[in-house]
């Protein structure tokens, strides 16, 4: 299996809602997880049958795996590529506190840490070093700006206003997708549906022009030397098979796999919403279902599952990748 990685510069503001919050248009996500990004290629090559199955099957077999999309920020030509933190318990490293006054320094340093959602790929491979490391040397850099938008629904009798959260990424920053492929022809059919979906957008509101982008830079090919410090260290973290795995992709366990869910650390994430069809003016609701939140740890890699998602209203079938992508974190 190779791996590619591929920076996304977003054009536009993009809508990433957030259904774990309850799904209302203002909550958005930073991030979109690999279930809803499948769910974006799927949508945009509907409306070629056999593409679109040769796809699904390329996914469902792993010729194709596919990561969540994830913040990077450019800095002096560099690439920073960041991972979500893992969702573990570590313990500090042992201080003596001396006094009330330094009792509470360490409580508000514990708390800085804990509200630390991502984590650079070369200070998660030193990850025991990072946790000793002082709270001045963990932070996590400004992507970009959230906004809410003022939109008015004509459809009733009355305007009615509503808001519309956004995000809008700075001009140094933006999301990648770690890809990777068991042949060059599973690569090619990934690339042509990503040239197209950066036309037509991705995410939600895309009628209004949301979601829309290019790739920042060529595909860089993960190898053990790579061009930066964090595509090296991100190479390293996919073929690392010892100690503990994190997930870097929305998994959905098999029946099989949820007793070795349950000895490792995790959170699970509701995932609802519409979807629509080619030549559709209108969405219909599907039926919700719940994944394996990117940093979830475990014992060991789980392999997923692909879902067909169905509902009463559904015109179709309704495909969903829930198949797993892991990185090894070592720590102990």
């Amino acid at each position: 299996m190779n791996y590619y990685l591929y920076p996304l510069r977003f054009l536009t503001p993009v809508h990433f809602g957030d259904t774990s919050e309850g799904g209302n248009l203002e909550t958005i996500s930073l991030t979109l997880g690999s279930d809803a990004l499948f769910g974006a290629c799927c949508h945009e090559i509907s409306h070629d049958t056999g593409l679109l199955q040769s796809f699904i099957d390329s996914v469902k077999e792993q010729h194709i795996v596919l990561s969540s999309l994830f913040p990077y920020c450019i800095d002096n030509g560099e690439y920073q590529l960041y991972v979500p933190s893992p969702i573990m318990q570590i313990d500090s490293k042992e201080m003596p506190i001396t006094s009330f006054e330094e009792t509470k320094r360490v409580a508000t340093e514990q708390k800085k840490i804990k509200k630390i959602e991502y984590i650079r790929t070369s200070q998660l491979q030193n990850y025991k070093q990072y946790i000793q490391s002082d709270v001045s040397q963990k932070h996590m850099p400004i992507f970009g700006t959230k906004q809410a938008v003022t939109q008015v629904n004509m459809r009733g009798e009355k305007s009615r206003p509503y808001y519309v959260g956004n995000y809008q990424f700075m001009s140094h920053t933006g999301l990648y997708i770690i890809a990777g492929f068991s042949d060059d022809s599973s690569r090619d059919l990934f690339e042509s549906i990503l040239e197209l979906l950066g036309l037509s957008g991705i995410g939600g509101k895309r009628s209004g022009g949301y979601g829309k982008f290019e790739l920042a830079d060529d595909p860089i090919e993960l190898e053990s030397e790579g061009v930066y410090e964090d595509d090296s260290a991100l190479y390293a973290l996919l073929h690392n098979k010892h100690g503990k795995m994190m997930c870097i992709s929305a998994c959905v366990p098999t029946s099989e796999e949820v007793a070795t869910l349950k000895q490792g650390s995790y959170k699970l994430q509701k995932r609802g919403g519409f979807v629509g069809s080619t030549g559709s003016e209108t969405q219909v609701k599907r039926n919700s279902y719940y994944v394996v939140k990117e940093g979830s740890v475990c014992p060991k890699a789980l392999e997923g599952q692909m879902l067909t998602i169905t509902g009463d209203t559904l015109p179709h079938p309704v495909y969903r990748n829930g198949m797993g992508l892991w990185i090894g974190v070592d720590y102990e």
